[in-house]
Parts: C-alpha cells; sequence; structure tokens
C-alpha cells in the first residue's frame, strides 16, 4: 500500500512542495511546486512576507491535487528563530521580521550586561547568536516599546503557516529550541529569561513533541487547494529544517557527524543529552532540538548565503550566474586565491556581495581575486576550511574521532564541493540525500502515521536515496593552505574586520 504525504519545505531563500511516498519499505520525493522567498527591505528594515509564503503554500497544494491520489498528511519545517504575535482576535499584529534585520545585532552585549556573558547559554543551552528569538524581541522592544502591546500569542515562522491551515496554535519542539528562551535540559521555558524580557508565559501555547497531530486543515483550506477526499492532518514534523534534514542521514553508525549545506550550513551531531560547558561556549556551538525530543549539538556557519547573495549581483550586471557555469568556471579557476572567513560580519547583509569580497581581500593583504570562477572557488574552498575547523573542534568538545562526514542538501551536487571538504578535513564524504530536509520532514509523517518504525527510518533512507562517497586527495597541499587560511583569517579578527 502507498501512503503519500507533503513536506512543505521553506528556506530562507525559497520554499517548495514535495511529495513524500511510502511504498514497500522505499520512499520516493518529487518535488510539486516551488517559488522564491527571500526578506524583503524596506528602508532599514528586512520583513518576512508571510501572506505570499502562505499564497505559495496554497498554490502548492493545488498543483498536488491536481498530481492525483491522496494525502493523508502535510507537515512544514522551516528557518529557525523568526516569529510573530496574534492578537485576542486571532490575527496578526504586523509582518514579522526577518532574522536578518540588524536591528537585534547590539542585543547579545546588552543582554550580557543583565546575564552576563555566558548566562543565557548557561540557562537555555543555546548559543549566543545575534539573530536568535530572544536578541530580536530585545531589539523590536528597545525601539518599539508598546510593539507586543496588542500580543496573545506567540507563534514561529511555521507554527503561523500551520494556524492559517488549521486554525489551531501551538508550537513544536525543535523550532521553539532555536529562541534562546526555552531551556534545553529541562525542557520548558525560562521564567527568568521571559521576566527580563517581560514576557507572561500565557503567550505560549503548548511546545508539541515532534511527530504530534497539530490538527486538521479547515474546510475553507481543502476547498481553495481542491482536496476534497478526506482532512489531511498536519504534523508537528521537525519544524527547524535542520532537525528534518539531520533525520535523513543515511547512518548506520549511532552517532555520526553531518553537515546541512543550505543559505546556511549546519555542522554538528546528535546526542541525547545537551553539553553545557565553556568548551561549547568558546567554540560557538549550540544545543538545538533534534527529532522526537533529542539534541542537536551544532555549529551555523554561513553557507551557501554568499553564494546566493553574489549570484544576484551578477545577475543584476547581465553576467552569467547559473550553478554549472560557475562549478565549471570554478574548476578552471586558480586553487587557494584567497582566504577568508565566511562567518564575517561583513557577510551578514551586504548590499553587494561582489563589493564585500574585493573589499574583504583588500583589508587583509590578500589578491584581488579573477573571474566569476575564481569567486566561487575561494567561498567553496574557505567554506570547506571552515567546516575542517568547526569539526576540530567539535571533536575536542564530544572527545571523540569522527570517521567520515554525512553531507546533505543541495550543496551535494556540487562535486568539486565534495571532493574540497573531503580533501580540506582528510575525512570520507558521504554526499546525499540531496532532499535530506524534505525526506525527513516526510520520513517524520510516515512515523506518525503508524507506517513506520523508528528502528527502520535509517534504513529506508539508506535503501532509498543514493548517496556517494569522495575520499580525501592531496591531504598536504591542502593542510599547507589550511594553515594559511588560519594565518589570514585570525589577521583579520585581531584587525577587527
Amino acid at each position: 500500500m502507498k501512503t503519500k504525504v507533503i513536506a512543505i519545505d521553506l528556506g530562507a531563500s525559497s520554499g517548495r512542495l514535495v511529495e513524500c511516498a511510502l511504498e514497500d519499505g522505499r520512499m520516493q520525493v518529487k518535488e510539486i511546486y516551488r517559488f522564491p522567498n527571500a526578506g524583503i527591505r524596506v528602508n532599514s528594515r528586512i520583513y518576512t512576507d508571510i501572506l505570499y509564503i502562505y499564497d505559495n503554500i496554497l498554490k502548492g497544494l493545488q498543483a498536488c491535487a491536481r498530481e492525483g491520489g491522496q494525502y493523508e498528511s502535510a507537515g512544514i519545517d522551516a528557518w529557525g528563530v523568526d516569529f510573530g504575535f496574534l492578537d485576542s482576535e486571532g490575527e496578526l499584529t504586523a509582518n514579522p521580521y526577518q532574522y536578518r534585520d540588524l536591528q537585534s545585532a547590539d542585543m547579545p552585549a546588552i543582554f550580557a550586561g543583565q546575564f552576563g556573558e555566558k548566562g543565557l547559554f548557561y540557562e537555555t543551552g543555546v548559543q549566543n547568536m545575534w539573530y536568535n528569538t530572544v536578541y530580536q524581541l530585545m531589539g523590536i522592544r528597545r525601539r518599539k516599546k508598546d510593539a507586543s502591546q496588542n500580543a496573545a500569542t506567540f507563534l514561529m515562522t511555521a507554527d503561523i503557516l500551520g494556524y492559517f491551515l488549521t486554525g489551531k496554535c501551538s508550537l513544536e519542539y525543535t523550532g521553539v529550541s532555536t529562541t534562546q528562551m526555552y531551556d534545553m535540559k529541562n525542557k520548558r521555558w525560562s521564567q527568568k529569561i521571559l521576566s527580563k524580557l517581560g514576557m507572561d508565559a500565557a503567550l505560549f501555547p503548548p511546545v508539541l513533541e515532534t511527530g504530534s497531530v497539530k490538527g486538521e486543515f479547515l474546510e475553507e483550506v481543502q476547498k481553495q487547494a481542491g482536496m476534497m477526499e478526506g482532512r489531511v492532518k498536519l504534523v508537528a514534523t521537525a519544524q527547524h529544517d535542520s532537525a528534518s534534514a539531520a533525520y535523513a542521514v543515511p547512518a548506520k553508525e549511532g552517532e555520526y557527524l553531518f553537515i546541512n549545506s543550505g543559505t546556511w550550513s549546519v555542522l554538528g551531531t546528535v546526542l541525547d543529552e545537551p553539553i553545557v560547558n565553556d568548551a561549547v561556549f568558546e567554540h560557538g556551538f549550540s544545543n538545538e532540538g533534534a527529532a522526537f525530543g533529542r539534541i542537536k549539538l551544532v555549529k551555523s556557519i554561513m553557507g551557501m548565503w554568499l553564494v546566493q547573495e553574489i549570484r544576484k549581483c551578477w545577475r543584476k550586471k547581465g553576467m552569467p550566474a547559473d550553478y554549472d557555469f560557475l562549478m565549471e568556471a570554478a574548476a578552471q579557476a586558480e586553487a587557494f586565491a584567497g582566504y577568508m572567513d565566511v562567518d564575517d560580519e561583513s557577510f551578514i547583509a551586504p548590499a553587494d556581495m561582489e563589493e564585500a569580497m574585493e573589499k574583504y581581500m583588500a583589508q587583509t593583504g590578500q589578491s584581488e581575486i579573477r573571474g566569476q570562477g575564481g569567486y566561487y572557488r575561494v567561498i567553496m574552498e574557505s567554506l570547506a576550511f571552515k567546516y575542517r575547523q568547526a569539526i576540530m573542534e567539535l571533536e575536542d568538545i564530544c572527545q571523540k574521532k569522527f570517521e567520515k562526514i554525512y553531507l546533505l542538501g543541495g550543496a551535494v551536487q556540487d562535486r568539486g564541493f565534495c571532493q574540497y571538504i573531503a580533501n580540506a578535513t582528510g575525512k570520507e564524504t558521504v554526499a546525499g540525500p540531496v532532499e535530506a530536509t524534505a525526506a525527513g520532514n516526510g520520513m517524520i509523517q510516515f512515523l506518525a502515521l503508524g507506517r513506520v518504525r523508528k528502528s527502520d527510518a535509517a534504513a529506508i533512507i539508506r535503501e532509498s536515496f543514493a548517496v556517494e562517497k569522495y575520499r580525501p586527495q592531496e591531504t598536504e597541499f591542502w593542510k599547507k593552505n589550511y594553515e594559511n587560511y588560519l594565518q589570514v583569517t585570525k589577521r583579520a579578527f585581531l584587525n577587527g574586520l
């Protein structure tokens, strides 16, 4: 018997609806609908156009209905940290801000004055990242003291959309873990933090365990979508997209290292309990929610954001910017023509990424980058070195050596980049599945529907999706250039770039 569900996968640059089908112990995924998604800049503010996203979800559901067949459930995953409020009438109080809005940028230092530098980390287990929900809330309230005056309910991005579809309000464990207001050890909101923010615990609806049913599609939604056969359940999948991706790792090992490479690269491992100590804090790792109450000990790295933004620059100039062209151009470009810290503040939200990279090269005493392939290669080589640095830190924290890397997401389609990662880290890199986030989202739905046992999930992923293995090459050459990378990025840090 074939079971079909819909994974609604929302990223910071695009959204899509993916059909996930399970039959005879194998899973198939098929993208049905895709739409672009990006923050909307209005003067100095950046917003998420939540109604645009919802409208495209409805269009995607209509496309799914046209495909035929009956879908038993749907699940939404999205990026973390972003949120909105409903008023007492159940309407949005305002369009949500997007996490790259800089109104929260100075808030960690201000909060440190109240809690101490490591106070929020030790309270929650979550790293101090300037875009976390707690800092966004503080930044908004410092600008607009009455910003949440009419707020009755706090919801995160996936939960807002879930409310639109079902009329019911709830949160989900992996999503709330990114707020830095939720105590990851005791699985509850930190009253200490809420008190400092002046927030009432009554604002927060129930936090559901991964795999719970959030509700059923409203009758009006089903009519709009053209889904007239049976009510579609909305499952609380692992709503933080990296948690859904981490559930699709095709590993046989009980403990494994994964990198989900998208707009952000999320690098880490999955544990049963959080690790909260000075080493985790100093190395910039965070204890976030993994599916079914587990913990992802992860580091967030800027990732493919740099490529996405520099491609925008080139398209505006009428230059070729498709990935096939860039991968071919990078293969012909000079190796190690420059080094950069992909997490440097200058790359967070520049108006022109090419210009930002040029300025970084000049300020760090490096030569000008030549050609589009050169820019692309510098980004990807530097990203591979950043992975090496983070993996060494993670192994130090866990007191464990990982033999291989499981690479997930769209970046696995760049064979050159996959080889860079193997070369830079000295570890075998297992690349795939490409559709990890949608596959993990769908697998959790199958579990919720009782079609799969947890003990069989990883084996089904292994049997269903092709992976490619990359073994390290030219390790001494890469090791030498890693030392050069460390010197350049250290110099940039010391100079305050």
